[in-house]
């Protein structure tokens, strides 16, 4: 009588053993591919959120109205501390990795306030269409020294920093240090600046953490300088030396 095959033989001629095979080298390359697009898509939605977060604070301080008959308008402590939290309502991702990272969520990432004035060069001429960097100095008027970190704007008088903030192309990262050319003019801009570092969910410990920084820039809405009431100042800002 023919005895079967034996069950190894019999499994590397079946089709079906075949297939299994393929499967079991390819379901550990798919589950990578798999975790490596959810982090990528994280990644984005991080990207965009940062983004959607600095432009609306902006908004927020770029709007503070004047009094009537008056040219500059004013933002306290309490203004900057509610468009502080407004980052867990445009980004609450914040919550969940504050809670990973061990920190509170106003640690997990840098917001950062400041009002910037441009002040003439005496004997500078510049087109008007032009680039202006050349013939105003930019003033930092106060900034949000009280956050977290040290990526804020610092006043122009304190000890290592240059006495104004510097051009920089366009198309530059942005600086704590300095201002794209295109934005330099008579006026005023007000300048958040956010900072958040992605760390991936899975294979936190192989893959790197990347660093989103966006700063925006916009003009006063209906003043020519947002300056800083420094009434039950906490310590969220500082007005620089020069002005009141």
């Amino acid at each position: 009588m023919r005895l079967p095959p034996p069950l190894l033989t019999r499994f590397t001629c079946s089709s079906k053993g075949a297939v299994a095979i393929e499967f079991a080298f390819l379901m550990p390359v798919l589950i990578i591919l798999l975790m490596l697009g959810v982090q990528v898509v994280a990644y984005v939605n991080c990207v965009r959120k940062v983004e959607l977060l600095a432009t609306s604070i902006s908004e927020m301080i770029s709007q503070a109205a004047p009094q009537p008959g008056a040219s500059t308008a004013y933002v306290n402590a309490q203004d900057l501390h509610f468009a502080y939290d407004a980052g867990l309502v445009v980004f609450p991702y914040l919550m969940s990795d504050a809670r990973r990272q061990g920190v509170a969520w106003w640690q997990d990432i840098y917001i950062d306030f400041a009002s910037v004035q441009f002040a003439s060069i005496n004997g500078k001429s510049c087109p008007a269409n032009g680039d202006q960097s050349s013939c105003y100095n930019a003033n930092v008027v106060w900034t949000s020294s009280g956050t977290t970190g040290t990526n804020y704007r610092a006043c122009g008088t304190s000890a290592g920093q240059a006495p104004y903030q510097q051009p920089m192309n366009d198309t530059s990262s942005p600086s704590k240090l300095s201002l794209p050319r295109s934005i330099f003019g008579a006026g005023s801009v007000v300048v958040i600046d956010v900072v958040f570092t992605f760390h991936p969910v899975f294979a936190g410990n192989l893959l790197p953490t990347l660093t989103i920084a966006r700063s925006v820039y916009v003009r006063p809405r209906y003043a020519t300088l947002i300056d800083f009431d420094t009434t039950n100042n906490d310590g969220i800002a500082t007005l620089c030396n020069g002005y009141s």
